[in-house]
């Protein structure tokens, strides 16, 4: 068929006449006859899924951040001063930041650099750009393996490991490398994926790259949660 790509061809049936596709004034039914131009936007959209589908271990690897790291804080020693403690939830702060000031350095930096490498407009490819976010996403789940192992251990040699209301002594910025961690890979990784779905997405199709990032952000929060 004429304006059809190779792939996916078995969808080019959707844009193919047959008995019963038309009304009896020789228009198209909408539900059962597509166009050409529908098709190649549906095969756009079905050829970025298996990058579309890396989001969701992205988001799985760093929502430990909002669940059991703040279990992780509220047993450990939040203490600022004698009557101040810091909240388990604000935590997240260090990620935000660190996730704030490695976008700034991205675009002052690391593109200018990596474009007199790689040649490119924007240093990096949006591939690129994930699978660095993916690598330091790895270092952040190491640091968070380390911290949780100096809990237990902490907790069992002051005899707390079956008290788990009891304030471990060891203090709650132990967490701080793990958030942090996560905010530079985030910097890479998600605004990499949610550029790569704006970029690949057809252009009226536009609002669907949006929606695809948020369902992998909920897909990957869902299966951490069952995790």
């Amino acid at each position: 068929m004429a304006g059809c790509t190779r792939g996916q061809r078995f969808l080019d049936r959707a844009a193919i006449p047959t008995d019963g596709d038309t009304e009896i004034d020789g228009l198209p039914r909408p539900w059962r006859l597509s166009t050409v131009h529908r098709v190649e936007e549906l095969k756009s959209i079905v050829r970025m899924l298996p990058i579309w589908s890396v989001g969701i271990l992205i988001v799985t690897a760093s929502s430990h951040n909002h669940t059991f790291a703040i279990v992780q804080a509220k047993s450990m020693d939040r203490r600022l001063s004698g009557h101040f403690q810091i909240p388990a939830a604000t935590m997240s702060i260090f990620s935000v930041i660190l996730m704030l000031l490695t976008l700034c350095l991205y675009d002052r930096l690391i593109v200018p650099l990596a474009r007199r490498l790689t040649r490119r407009p924007n240093g990096l490819s949006y591939l690129q750009r994930i699978a660095v976010g993916l690598a330091i996403s790895l270092l952040a789940n190491v640091s968070a393996a380390v911290v949780e192992t100096r809990r237990r251990n902490a907790a069992a040699a002051h005899g707390l490991a079956d008290r788990p209301s009891a304030t471990i002594p060891i203090s709650v910025f132990w967490l701080v490398p793990q958030y942090a961690v996560h905010g530079i890979a985030e910097a890479f990784s998600s605004v990499g994926h949610m550029e790569f779905l704006y970029d690949q997405s057809p252009e009226s199709m536009r609002s669907t790259a949006a929606a695809l990032f948020w369902l992998a952000v909920s897909a990957g929060t869902t299966e951490a949660r069952c995790w």
